[in-house]
């Protein structure tokens, strides 16, 4: 279950127009699956790093040079990085766990540099690339070229970059193009670093993760209709036959009169007799 406190966080991000930025998506991540979890640990530990760092920001006029201060304070001087070894790691997803390690995953670590890169008074927003998350920096000055920051490599990167990580991404013959480089909503962080831990979940056959993170995907963006499919896929694999079956009625409920429609119900009657209920009544 998900109580009204959880749910009212999460409708925060629902809101397009009040964007409550990337930090507080993954600080929510962080503190979903752990009630131990210090917020105002890793707020005191960002403004430490941004004093730090404002050293290596703002000696530079050249936006260029600021951002490439801001990479060499976070990857060179305290040795944020990559963590390629472990990358599907839980700890990877959270973003206290980030700080005390120093190594995590490409959109962990973005948080991290467009959080210090904001405070110091860099423009920096997150951008959606496929399987690879990255930051932009946008100069204050008009028609100054945007820089793109590569978090987990811990440089700033070129379009022709760019395109290697694409075919990297998803095969040679990709072409780079602006669908690749769009802006990241918080709301879109909040669910991709959800769908990192239930993908680390499927991976270890841990369904009730899974479902967990599923169902608060959905509290993210009640447009995810497919995660009624994977919760009921998950509710299969471990015997729950009266939970499978919501789920899948709530998917076909969503759906227009039709084919589809009328196989999730076929599927629906299916598992009534497999598990011998009959019709679950809500």
């Amino acid at each position: 279950m998900i109580d009204d406190e959880l749910k009212a966080r999460f409708r925060a991000f629902h809101d397009p127009g009040n964007d409550p930025g990337m930090l507080a998506a993954a600080l929510l991540v962080a503190a979903c699956d752990r009630p131990q979890f210090e917020p105002a640990r890793v707020e005191a530990e960002l403004a430490a790093m941004t004093a730090a760092a404002a050293g290596y920001v703002a000696g530079h006029a050249h936006p260029l040079a600021q951002v490439e201060g801001l990479c060499f304070y976070l990857k060179d001087v305290i040795g944020l990085h990559g963590d390629p070894e472990r990358y599907y790691q839980r700890d990877n997803s959270y973003i206290d766990r980030v700080l005390d390690t120093h190594c995590g995953i490409p959109i962990t670590l973005g948080v991290i540099y467009a959080e210090v890169g904001q405070r110091l008074g860099l423009s920096c927003e997150g951008v959606n690339f496929p399987g690879h998350f990255l930051i932009r920096v946008r100069a204050a000055e008009v028609g100054s070229a945007v820089v793109l920051v590569d978090p987990f490599a811990g440089r700033v990167i070129s379009h022709a970059d760019c395109q290697t990580l694409l075919e990297q991404m998803q095969g040679e013959g990709q072409s780079l193009g602006p669908e690749h480089l769009q802006q990241a909503s918080s709301q879109q962080v909040l669910v991709r670093m959800l769908n990192n831990l239930k993908q680390l979940a499927l991976a270890e056959r841990d369904y009730l993760a899974l479902i967990r993170h599923s169902r608060w995907m959905q509290e993210a963006d009640p447009g995810l209709r497919l995660e009624h499919r994977d919760r009921a896929l998950a509710y299969e694999q471990i015997g729950q036959w009266a939970s499978a079956i919501m789920e899948w009625e709530l998917l076909a409920n969503s759906l227009p009169d039709g084919e589809p429609r009328r196989a999730l119900l076929e599927r629906v009657a299916e598992l009534e007799r497999k598990s011998g209920s009959g019709p679950i009544v809500h």
